[in-house]
């Protein structure tokens, strides 16, 4: 079933062979691998070498193991992408201006879709975000928590789950920032007045209105994150 490997790149090998498999469909959903020791004979390594790669490809989400019955080719779904992602923004963290980049992308593509979509619930709940932002002002931890909620709920009311995931990956990695941000005032209740903007064209069902303020919120965050950033935070 499987060729044999040369052992120096043997791990990130068995993970090649394994995702190929899984992508053109020999190997499917559900689907119970061979156990270590056959696995470790069909390709010619050691077993620590298959459990090594098994283990990585749990942890990617590409595969789960289940006790008592051993392991399972795993759905792939946008949880098992989020995970994925996690790792990797856990493990090799984004230069600030590129997550900046994504979240631009993403926010723009996002509040466009919700102005479209957008549900008397979605509404409800951005109108929400907004009061509780304006009663807290003073409270920057609240501040960052109900800002999240805000954009968190347009991604929520576009209706594409694995945006929903990469925004808020995304807003996670730029949390901290985020709150210093928001322990300035003025800066909090300029961000209100945006949200209002935002909140105003989706409510209208308006996606190029909605886009347009939304670029224009994001744009002057920047600039006040830029400035946090030069004093030294």
């Amino acid at each position: 079933m499987f060729n044999k490997l040369v052992r120096q790149t043997a791990c990130n090998d068995i993970i090649d062979e394994f995702t190929n498999m899984i992508r053109n469909g020999k190997l499917k959903v559900n689907d119970k691998l061979p156990s270590e020791r056959e696995l470790a004979e069909q390709f010619g390594v050691g077993r620590s070498t298959v459990r090594e790669a098994l283990k990585s490809m749990t942890s990617m989400g590409l595969l789960e193991a289940r006790p008592g019955e051993g392991t399972f080719v795993r759905n792939i779904d946008s949880d098992s992408i989020k995970q994925q992602l996690q790792w990797s923004f856990y493990l090799n963290p984004a230069p600030i201006q590129e997550l900046i980049e994504l979240r631009e992308l993403i926010e723009l593509r996002t509040v466009e879709k919700a102005a479209l979509n957008r549900s008397a619930a979605d509404l409800l709940k951005l109108a929400t975000s907004i009061e509780k932002m304006s009663k807290s002002i003073s409270n920057y931890q609240d501040n960052k928590k109900y800002d999240s909620m805000f954009h968190m709920a347009i991604a929520e009311a576009s209706g594409n789950k694995l945006m929903y995931n990469l925004l808020e990956l995304t807003r996670l990695q730029l949390e901290e920032w985020f709150g210093m941000v928001l322990q300035d005032p003025v800066n909090t209740e300029n961000t209100i007045k945006e949200h209002q903007a935002i909140y105003k064209a989706i409510e209208a069902k308006n996606p190029q209105g909605a886009k347009e303020m939304m670029k224009t919120h994001l744009d002057r965050g920047v600039e006040r994150l830029l400035k946090v950033r030069k004093n030294g935070g």
